[in-house]
């Protein structure tokens, strides 16, 4: 029969020195697992967000009234800057396809002849990307300057 207490209760069974019973770590790997699984949606949704994907003109011209963002080398002598409209309209290509681009707005300053531009908007129906964003990459080529006479 097993002990009891004086109030008829079961008295704790007593148990050998080394036998202590641990705490569970269930409630903990839970929480581990919450909060690693938490970050790893933040940081997949974080990187998934920042990675832009840039069309050529070729894949741009496939894919009419789509939001996307177009890269292209500048075709030299094709900027216009309407300063009356506050527009600036050039093309690029990609060596293959030719699109022109419309940016309501003023030119970033590295808008140059072969640089290579970045629009982000829609190709309308009338043939011409209508970009709401208007970015200019500027070359990465770095020359050293030569001295004359040697």
């Amino acid at each position: 029969m097993a002990p009891t207490t004086s109030d008829g209760k079961l008295a704790p069974a007593e148990v050998p020195s080394g036998f202590e019973r641990r705490p569970s770590r269930l409630p903990l790997l839970l929480l581990g697992s919450i909060v690693f699984g938490a970050f790893f949606a933040v940081a997949f949704t974080m990187f998934t967000r920042s990675v832009v994907y840039y069309l050529t003109p070729t894949e741009v011209v496939a894919t009419p009234g789509e939001h996307v963002r177009i890269s292209g080398t500048v075709v030299p002598g094709s900027i216009v800057t309407s300063v009356t409209e506050g527009t600036v309209s050039f093309e690029v290509t990609d060596e293959t396809t030719t699109v022109p681009i419309l940016f309501e707005g003023p030119a970033p300053d590295t808008l140059k002849d072969r640089a290579e531009a970045v629009a982000e908007g829609a190709l309308g129906l009338d043939g011409i990307f209508h970009a709401d964003k208007l970015f200019a990459r500027c070359s990465s080529k770095f020359e050293a300057k030569t001295t004359a006479g040697g």
